[in-house]
């Protein structure tokens, strides 16, 4: 039997951008183009830490990686992104082409 724990999430603070703004598709389904979008929305767009662009001087030190982990550091301290005060169990729904899905999220210990 599985053993699910609430966890406090990590959302985007909506008065300091607008969720339409910043949220995209799952990382697989971003084309270049639609890559090419998100960056264009936001400065915090999600895409910048799920897929973000390589660079033509990407090294060990400088790269997609590093620069998704310093996004995600620096939004963090800027508020953009804050912590649940409290933990939770998340609902979500989403809706395959032809089978609808609903379920829960929460922390495991397996």
């Amino acid at each position: 039997m599985a053993d699910i724990h609430p966890f406090r999430a990590l959302r985007y603070d909506p008065q300091q951008v607008s969720p339409s703004q910043v949220v995209t598709q799952p990382y697989d389904k971003i084309t270049p183009p639609l890559q090419d979008h998100y960056y264009a929305a936001s400065p915090h767009n999600l895409v910048r830490i799920i897929l973000g662009r390589r660079e033509e001087n990407d090294n060990p030190a400088n790269n997609v990686y590093s620069r998704a982990a310093a996004h995600f550091r620096d939004w963090r301290h800027q508020g953009i992104l804050r912590q649940d005060s409290h933990p939770s169990i998340y609902i979500y729904s989403h809706c395959p082409v032809f089978l609808p899905v609903t379920g829960a999220r929460g922390g495991s210990s397996a």
